[in-house]
């Protein structure tokens, strides 16, 4: 396979127009020739992954999130981990491409991670971007099969998104059936869901006073950030597969979760 053919047809399902203005998804390493004899897909590139690739003989990594961000890489020098993995990837001839913010912005991607392991029907985006179709945007809103005892659907989420933990404010409705979500940090449609009425709203990286901003008015949900997102990895790997049904494409066993429990 050449890494073009792959790039060309991941840009078709996940276009890089949809992307925030703050991110940085696309090619963050590019390595080699561009033929590529193997995948791996993961969430995060971390050294531990970049391993993982070369014992799997995978000289592409599929990451949804970026490697570069924020203010860029100045320069290679091993000073932290970002620059050690771009030069271990370089030094073992692997390419990276992310598919970030463009891959959360259509029901496809990771949206359809949350909702399939919710069993969510129905389902559409929450804040359609400005002068779309409503086909892409921010978060999605749906249903579940049936009215569920609101404790019984926090222990569903729990287990659903092998959460050591969850955080939620206080339950205020015996049931919940109309469900908001947001993979990573979804804070931001908090109000959005309320407008739309929604029972619950799940999402990662909720800060303190967030949680006040529910009001009673919502069961807001804090999953994590690594676990909304983990299963884009499934998904990655499906859409590759299906396309290129004679290419190598393998999903890491590294657990790239910064976050510990205790």
């Amino acid at each position: 396979m050449n890494i073009q053919e792959i790039i060309s047809y991941l840009e078709e399902v996940f276009p890089p127009q949809y992307q925030e203005g703050y991110d940085n998804a696309g090619i963050q390493v590019l390595a080699n020739s561009g033929n590529i004899s193997g995948c791996l897909v993961t969430l995060d590139v971390t050294e531990d992954v970049i391993n993982e690739a070369v014992n799997k003989k995978c000289n592409l990594i599929l990451s949804h999130h970026p490697v570069i961000f924020g203010k860029g890489l100045m320069r290679i020098a091993g000073e932290n981990y970002v620059q050690r993995i771009v030069s271990k990837c370089i030094h073992n001839g692997i390419s990276v491409y992310s598919a970030h913010t463009n891959c959360d912005a259509v029901l496809t991607g990771t949206i359809a991670v949350m909702c399939n392991k919710l069993q969510i029907t129905d389902y559409q985006i929450l804040q359609p971007a400005p002068r779309s179709d409503g086909s892409h945007g921010g978060g999605a809103i749906g249903f579940l099969p049936n009215d569920t005892p609101a404790e019984d659907f926090l222990r569903q989420v729990k287990t659903a998104f092998n959460c050591a933990a969850i955080r939620h404010t206080q339950i205020i409705k015996p049931t919940v059936r109309k469900v908001a979500l947001c993979p990573g940090s979804g804070s931001f449609l908090l109000s959005e869901a309320v407008a739309q009425k929604a029972d619950v709203f799940i999402s990662g990286d909720f800060t303190y006073h967030k949680f006040f901003d529910a009001d009673g008015k919502i069961l807001l949900v804090d999953i994590g950030h690594y676990e909304s997102e983990n299963g884009i990895k499934q998904i990655f790997s499906d859409i590759l597969t299906k396309k290129f049904s004679n290419f190598a494409v393998k999903i890491s066993d590294t657990n790239t979760n910064p976050i510990k429990y205790l």
